[in-house]
Parts: structure tokens; sequence; C-alpha cells
């Protein structure tokens, strides 16, 4: 299994990173006028965020139509660029698009980690504006951003196991109290009275935590004469005498 599994595109931590991480590579790059980062999980997920609306719109035409530097490097999984949009023949709709936009140039850099996919693109005014030489610097950030959200991811599910053992430890101790009640009411042991828990949750389909909060907000005296019915109905089922009932 991927480490990105059940991690969510949509999450907040999901948003808030990759909005980082479009202003930090557009930032530190020279004659970059705007950037896009759009986040691919391994179950075919997406998400994009951009510096700027007219790249944001860039990036979902691009992801339409299926063709532009950024499709064709998350497929070879290198870095592919155009220094000058004008003479550009490899993508004619997405070279349309991105020259009305006032765009020139643009590169896009497929970065992978973790089961996930980012590609950085890039985009100036100037015709051979972006050398290859930006690369370093934007990968280290998108690097960061990949590891940011499993970490991020590792402490949401962590947090999610705790909040399931405090509410196992709380179910517990519920059934411990309703056990020991029903101990108390029919004289009879742990195990018996557990039993009984059991098969009074078995003959109404209801969880046995449910029926542990009832005997534990139920008055003692009404409790133990409906626990000796129930006790008694049990006794006959156990010799062949029928399922208890309620």
């Amino acid at each position: 299994m991927s480490t990105s599994a059940g991690l969510s595109a949509e999450s907040a931590s999901a948003v808030r990173r990759l909005a980082q991480l479009g202003v930090q590579a557009r930032d530190c790059t020279p004659a970059c006028c705007a950037s896009t980062v759009t986040l691919h999980l391994a179950d075919g997920v997406l998400r994009t965020a951009s510096t700027h609306p007219d790249i944001d719109a860039l990036a979902s035409f691009e992801e339409e139509t299926g063709e532009g530097p950024g499709v064709d490097a998350l497929a070879s999984s290198a870095s592919v660029w155009s220094g000058d949009l004008v003479t550009e023949t490899r993508w004619p709709r997405f070279r349309y698009y991105a020259l009305g936009m006032g765009l020139r140039m643009f590169r896009a850099l497929p970065v992978r980690g973790n089961g996930m996919t980012t590609v950085v693109g890039l985009g100036g005014y100037r015709a051979g504006a972006l050398p290859a030489s930006v690369e370093p610097p934007v990968r280290a950030l998108a690097e960061e951003f990949l590891d940011g959200l499993v970490r991020d991811h590792g402490f949401a599910s962590v947090t999610v196991e705790v909040d399931q053992l405090k509410g196992a430890l709380a179910t517990r101790a519920l059934v411990d109290r309703a056990t020991g009640m029903v101990m108390r009411a029919l004289d009879c042991d742990a195990d018996q009275a557990f039993e009984i828990l059991r098969s009074i949750s078995q003959g109404t389909n209801r969880k046995l935590n449910q029926i542990a909060q009832d005997i534990v907000a139920t008055d003692n005296r009404i409790l133990a004469r409906r626990l000796r019915g129930i006790g008694r109905r049990a006794s006959r089922a156990a010799r062949g005498g029928g399922p208890p009932a309620s």
C-alpha cells in the first residue's frame, strides 16, 4: 500500500501546502511571473493551486485537454519546457491559451515521492527566461512539500487511532460497569453476567455498549427484576428451551 493511501487531496493540509509551494516556487525563480502546482495521488485524485487566477485557468485547461508541458512532464517523469511559446509546435491549444495570457515560456517540473507526484509549472513573460538552473531549488521545495503532506497525514492518522482507542476504553469501562451490576443483581460470576449481556445484544440486534448503557442508566431495583427474568430465560435457552428474549 502506498504512503498516500487514505490521504485526501481536498484536506486542509494539502490545500494549504499546495498554495504555499506555488508561492515559494515563484519567489525563488527569477523571471517567473506565476506558478501552478498540481498534486497527483496514487488513486488518480488530483488538486491544483496557482498563484494567479489566470494561470489557474491555464492549469485547468491543460487538465481538460490532456495537452501541455505539465501533462508531458507527468507522463515522462522528466522536466518539460518551452523557451518560446510563439514558435512552439507541440501543444497548439495550450500554446494559444498561454500566449493569450501574455506568457512566452513555460517550464513543468515533476517530483515524485511517497506514492505521490507533484508537477510544478513556472511561467514567464520573456522568451527563454527560465533556464534549467532554476530546477534544483524548486525540486527541493517540492520534495519538502511531499514529505510535509506525509507528516501531516501521519499525525492525523495517529490522532484518529488515539480517539478510537479512547472510545474503545470508554466502551470497555461501560461494559465492565454493566457486568458488575448484573453480577450483583443475579448473584452470578463475571463470565455468566457477560454472557447475559451478550445474549441480550444478540437477541435484540443491538450493540453491546448500547445494552450496557441502558443497564447502567436503569434503577437498581427495576434492573434486578428485569435481569432475573432475563437470567431465567437465558438458562432455559442454554438447556434448549429457545432463545432468550429482552
